[in-house]
């Protein structure tokens, strides 16, 4: 049974609110299933989030059952470290004479909306077109609200952390219990993620509901800024209405908390037992006597989208091309094509290791911010252009000056240019070549980041983004103020002879300029996953979140750390037809 809207005020979407915002209730459950022991599904809401400044001083109230949910005016926009973070309130009544616990707001996905996921019926977001819409619904999490400082900063807000990671089991389970039929579709799919009610006063907050009690749930979303230009939203987001027996606190990766901080929180709700629900690959262990569960993912979408993918996604915005070069005498300063970075040569390092029959060479050169606008870690990513060598990034590589021939001998042999590894700047130690780790620059992306960039970029067909690039910083701060000098090392290991070829002198190498939304580490060849987590490790002194990308296999590296997020990445391409490793 349909029931009406108890008021109708919402003046910013372009239809009835009765078909907007339909709430669809399930038959009357039987009395045991009035007090669960598993989630129970009560019924079906579209919730509107919208920023529109109108609706501030409105409310718009309908009915589900014995629930009763207003929406508490627009929601509010937040701007930091390339995110937009919405936050849209509503209030949660129940109208009836059974007490309720855990109402949460499940995510739905239903046939029809943007990009397999819960969002639909999009009058605006945040100035992205519609034809860009599916692409950027997947890149879309839910989060606990937050509160972000002038320094772009994130700290929870305490009271309204309600996003809830649900046990996969429970969740699939909904499709079976009575009433799912009637109110969706064969290819509806529910997510194993939602938002749970709380009711807060004098400090506390619980999750019972009484007859005539209200709370309030937040529905927090982080959307990237990359293909917005503004920071309007309106649209609906699908959710199944389910009362949960159990009292979950699920902790939070975005901002970073620890397990004891999550442990805290629910200790706070006041309920019995209950659980600290946490993503398996960042699971921490638990104060004594405190249970949990472990999610092995969370789905953002029916399309395969899950959570810590997303949080390890980056989105790079495309500067300028640049080429570099590696010569111990060239010290020509250059710019990126967009004016945007000058990089001015410095340390050029060549180290020869002739047990391990390899040379490992690296300039290390100073980037200076040109603009008049801070710039987030600035990487070179590596380009394949038409007429490089092999398919590579190498643009030439040419043997020493010699009288008869000042530029050098040119390297014919594209073979060569395609045996080609990047990795860490390398020195000369006490008895072999060591990482210089200090400096580490490193880094490598997944086939979808590159794809992106060459969309953003605009390089042309024939240009190909490979899954690999230098960052500036090390170990320092990684963002670049106006005039800010930072270093990159550029850094190579190739065979020390091959064939005939000249003895390489000058390699010349292609880039794109560009900055990324996220802090990454990337394991290099030779270095291990224990110096990978100490690096990520110590960046969390400059940075909330470090991803932490490992190279060298298929399992996520070990990562209970509280701010650092495990990402694989086995196949790197360093050239259209060459890898990483073999």
């Amino acid at each position: 049974m349909r029931h009406a809207l108890l008021l109708t005020v919402l003046t910013s979407l372009t239809v009835s609110c009765q078909s907007q915002i339909p709430a669809t209730s399930i038959p009357t459950p039987p009395p045991e299933a009035q007090q669960p022991t598993r989630p129970h599904l009560i019924g079906t809401v579209e919730l509107p989030i919208s920023t529109d400044p109108r609706l501030s001083g409105q409310a718009l109230t309908f009915r589900e059952g014995d629930v009763t949910v207003t929406r508490l005016g627009a929601a509010s926009v937040q701007r930091a470290g390339g995110f937009d973070y919405l936050r849209a309130q509503f209030e949660v009544k129940n109208v009836g004479s059974t007490p309720f616990g855990n109402l949460t707001l499940v995510a739905v996905a239903k046939q029809g909306n943007v990009g397999g996921t819960p969002i639909k019926a999009i009058t605006d977001f945040g100035g992205v077109p519609s034809r860009d819409q599916d692409a950027l619904m997947p890149l879309v999490v839910p989060t606990p609200a937050v509160a972000a400082a002038a320094s772009g900063a994130l700290s929870l807000v305490a009271d309204a952390a309600d996003f809830a990671a649900l046990p996969d089991a429970e969740v699939a389970a909904l499709p079976s219990q009575a009433g799912w039929a009637t109110v969706y579709g064969p290819q509806d799919t529910p997510l194993n993620y939602g938002f749970t009610v709380s009711r807060c006063g004098a400090g506390a907050c619980a999750r019972l509901l009484n007859s005539g009690e209200s709370g309030t749930v937040n529905v927090a979303l982080r959307v990237p800024t990359s293909a917005s230009v503004g920071a309007a939203y309106g649209f609906l987001m699908t959710f199944a209405l389910v009362n949960d027996p159990v009292t979950r606190v699920t902790r939070s990766l975005v901002p970073p908390e620890s397990a004891a901080a999550a442990a805290a929180r629910l200790d706070a709700l006041g309920a019995t037992g209950g659980e600290v629900l946490q993503l398996e690959p960042t699971a921490q262990a638990l104060p004594a006597g405190r249970a949990g569960q472990a999610v092995p993912a969370v789905r953002l979408s029916r399309n395969g989208a899950n959570l810590l993918t997303v949080l390890t996604t980056v989105q790079a915005a495309p500067l300028g091309t640049v080429n570099l070069v590696l010569n111990p005498d060239d010290q020509r300063v250059a710019q990126d094509a967009s004016g945007t970075l000058e990089f001015t040569p410095g340390v050029f390092t060549d180290v020869d290791d002739v047990q391990g029959g390899f040379r490992y060479v690296a300039r290390t050169f100073e980037v200076r911010n040109l603009s008049g606008r801070a710039l987030p870690n600035v990487t070179v990513r590596a380009l394949a252009r038409p007429g490089n060598a092999g398919g590579t990034a190498v643009v030439e590589v040419r043997g020493a000056p010699t009288g008869s021939d000042p530029q050098g001998p040119l390297v014919t042999d594209p073979a060569f240019a395609q045996a080609f590894r990047p990795v860490q700047r390398t020195v000369l130690g006490a008895s072999r070549p060591e990482l210089d780790l200090g400096g580490a620059s490193f880094q490598a992306y997944r086939r979808v980041e590159s794809q992106a960039l060459s969309g953003r970029a605009g390089l042309g067909a024939d240009v190909t983004v490979l899954d690999y690039g230098f960052t500036v910083g090390g170990e320092a701060a990684r963002t670049l103020a106006p005039g800010d000098v930072t270093r990159i090392n550029v850094a190579y290991r190739f065979p020390r002879r091959f064939g005939t070829q000249p003895r390489p002198f000058a390699i010349t190498l292609s880039f794109v300029a560009v900055t990324d939304d996220g802090v990454r580490v990337s394991q290099a060849v030779g270095e291990s996953r224990a110096q990978l987590l100490d690096r990520a490790q110590a960046l969390l002194s400059t940075t909330q979140l470090v991803q932490v990308n490992a190279t060298d296999g298929t399992n996520l590296p070990a990562s209970d750390g509280t701010g650092l997020l495990p990402m694989i990445t086995p196949d790197v391409r360093v050239g259209t037809q060459t890898g990483l490793r073999p």
